[in-house]
């Protein structure tokens, strides 16, 4: 028996999921005409199921001094998605939005707590989690509840310009401590920290930052070691990095793209990866991990956005992994 409850909680809002339709033949339609609304507070079956789910929260990205506006992220990108073409069989596969969680009165860590409920809540009934953001601060809610219902190794793989490793000031996490708080807690239980960044550029991270991530045993693959000529190497390197662990956890903060591709973003990277073919070869091994549980995507800025291109850019990366269904 589901008993999930929280305060902020949202149920969906119908009104994201609407847009052109060609036709009722399966071969016609589009994600807003299969879509299913569902209240997490009731009795689940989540099986065959990707659920989204809204975290609609950016004070983590205020508290790290960054541009405020990633809280209507998720709303951004659901009105991109409904206008998706559906290519897969909804029979096979359930499409389902179970609302949002918000943040109120600049308390983020219940937000984050109520996000790691809500993302148990969906693996516990069998569903695949996918968390539309908001801040990067989401990454730190969600780890916990994957890791509470999986209770198993969980290795973390992001695409982020940034570590997003700082140490918290005056113990209050931001879009930016995530994976320190993650390091942190996984220490005092004595749990091995598992953490992949891909995209990570030197120009947009101190020394520090890189020195605690070595510490760590932080894996790294740069911004600039992104070509061609690597893609053997890198996409080898994603494998074994699956191996290593029982359960992998997708993050994006979209911020890790160019900024010509990318323009919406609460932290702009004017340098950031291209999603070319070469971006797409490593991001399709990312996506074909069997153990591949959940995934978020996060920074999206709508306030910064040029003609959607940012949202646009984060459709195309959910849509490639509802493609692996």
């Amino acid at each position: 028996m589901n008993t999930f409850e929280s305060p902020l909680y949202r149920i969906p809002n119908v009104s994201f999921w609407i847009g052109r339709e060609d036709g009722e033949h399966p071969d016609f339609l589009r994600w807003h005409q299969v879509i299913e609304n569902i209240d997490l507070r009731n009795k689940l079956d989540f099986s065959r199921a990707v659920v989204f789910i809204g975290f609609c929260c950016d004070e983590g990205v205020r508290r790290n001094m960054g541009r405020v506006g990633a809280v209507e992220g998720s709303s951004s990108l659901r009105k991109i998605l409904a206008g998706l073409p559906v290519h897969f069989s909804p029979e096979n596969l359930r499409l389902i939005d179970a609302g949002d969680i918000i943040c109120e009165h600049g308390d983020l860590e219940n937000a984050q707590a109520a996000l790691s409920k809500a993302v148990s809540t969906i693996i516990d009934s069998g569903g695949f989690p996918i968390v539309l953001g908001g801040g990067h601060e989401v990454m730190y809610g969600h780890f916990c509840g994957i890791k509470k219902s999986t209770n198993q190794s969980v290795g973390i793989i992001n695409i982020d310009a940034h570590l997003d490793i700082r140490q918290p000031l005056e113990g209050q996490g931001s879009s930016g401590t995530g994976f320190y708080q993650i390091a942190h807690d996984l220490a005092e239980e004595n749990i091995e920290f598992h953490y992949l960044a891909i995209g990570v550029q030197q120009i947009s991270n101190t020394k520090a930052l890189f020195d605690y991530a070595e510490k760590k045993g932080v894996q790294i693959i740069e911004a600039q070691e992104i070509y061609e000529a690597n893609v053997e190497q890198i996409t080898r390197a994603v494998k074994q990095f699956g191996k290593k662990v029982d359960v992998i956890y997708l993050t994006i903060d979209i911020d890790a793209f160019a900024a010509p591709y990318a323009p919406g973003v609460s932290a702009l990277a004017f340098n950031g990866i291209v999603p070319d073919h070469v971006f797409h070869k490593i991001y399709a091994t990312i996506i074909a991990l069997p153990n591949l549980v959940s995934m978020d995507l996060a920074e999206l800025n709508p306030t910064h956005d040029i003609d959607n291109r940012t949202a646009r850019l984060g459709a195309d990366l959910i849509f490639r992994v509802i493609q692996k269904f």
